[in-house]
């Protein structure tokens, strides 16, 4: 009886005892599985380095330009020279034109550019050219005189059409050489129309 007894508290107590260790097995399999009870890991974090970007340079420079200003060119009547002459009384020279602009660079490179000024540094000299007007000395066939102008013409004569120079034609049929209309044809009747 008390073998018995014995075996049987001891077999209870194997059994407790197996009981006992799948318990701890399975708690320990419940503690493994179960993921508040494990320990939290550590987070990796990348971190992504940003390279600052350096400040530009920005420098401001004065620069100029200059430009030719084309000289004029003017002629005036030379009573001197022969009708279809020309000469030159004054030589031109181009002027000079100072542009000055205010150059903004960026990293050495241009960005913008500001005009500021415009001036006329050297102004031109205009050209001067004598036209003459001087008409060569007339053929006349009643001889020549010297008019109110100072200009020798030719006397009043007759012609079939109107002579090179003549000023007017008189009544009488004469071609005066006068050049100007105050006591025209006045010896030949009067002026019978203007050339």
């Amino acid at each position: 009886m008390k073998s018995w007894f014995k075996a049987l508290s001891l077999g209870k107590r194997a059994a407790l005892l197996a009981v006992i260790g799948v318990g701890t097995v399975t708690i320990g399999a419940a503690a493994a599985s179960n993921p508040q009870s494990s320990q939290p890991q550590p987070s990796v974090q990348t971190q992504t380095q940003q390279t600052a970007k350096p400040t530009p340079v920005v420098t401001k420079k004065t620069e100029t330009q200059t430009k030719a200003v084309p000289y004029q060119s003017s002629p005036v009547d030379d009573a001197n020279l022969a009708v279809g002459t020309t000469q030159t009384r004054t030589a031109g020279v181009d002027g000079v034109e100072t542009i000055t602009y205010e150059v903004t660079l960026t990293d050495g490179q241009e960005t913008s550019r500001t005009q500021t000024s415009d001036t006329v540094t050297t102004p031109p000299v205009n050209e001067v050219i004598s036209k003459g007007t001087k008409q060569p000395a007339p053929t006349c066939p009643n001889g020549t005189y010297v008019n109110s102008a100072g200009n020798v013409v030719c006397s009043p004569y007759q012609s079939t059409s109107a002579p090179a120079g003549a000023y007017a034609e008189c009544v009488d049929g004469r071609y005066s050489f006068s050049q100007t209309r105050s006591g025209t044809c006045s010896h030949h009747g009067g002026v019978a129309r203007w050339l």
